[in-house]
């Protein structure tokens, strides 16, 4: 009787959402190891703050343009700067800056891109840290349709 070796599922397309951080970051050594180079396609995520009605009244309107034109080019150059690693390992990615809730920004880019897996970093923080900021991580695991890979950051 011949042994079936069961080889790993192939993820199509993982949505990676990353904060900037990079304890964020420790999740793509996870995701280089999940990508089949010739079957997978990276989204890589970064969800910036919205522009709240009121937050830039000290700014005139060319310089709170500025602002939030800075804002995105970092995200931008940050997210080309991981795209260009997963590059290095022939893994197809591609970059997406968007602004908005976070937790509600990764359920809609997972639904909208039909992922096959989302895969990102939990900060870990618990108890008052955790009831006061929130968690991301949480939030995406209760609300997503698809499969949520948490990776333990590490550091901090």
């Amino acid at each position: 009787m011949a042994t079936r070796v069961r080889k790993p599922a192939i993820f199509r397309k993982i949505l990676v959402p990353l904060d900037g951080s990079p304890l964020a970051e420790s999740v793509i050594d996870y995701v280089e190891r999940m990508a089949d180079p010739a079957r997978t396609t990276v989204t890589l995520l970064q969800v910036v703050a919205p522009v709240k009605p009121g937050s830039l009244l000290r700014l005139d309107e060319s310089a709170a343009l500025r602002t939030i034109a800075d804002q995105r080019a970092k995200a931008e150059q940050y997210l080309e700067r991981i795209r260009a690693r997963l590059a290095r390992r022939r893994i197809a990615a591609r970059t997406v800056v968007r602004a908005g809730d976070p937790a509600a920004i990764i359920v809609d880019r997972a639904r909208a891109e039909g992922v096959d897996l989302i895969a990102l970093t939990t900060h870990g923080r618990t108890g008052l840290r955790r009831l006061l900021m929130g968690s991301v991580a949480e939030a995406v695991l209760r609300k997503s349709s698809v499969p949520v890979v948490l990776a333990r950051g590490r550091g901090r």
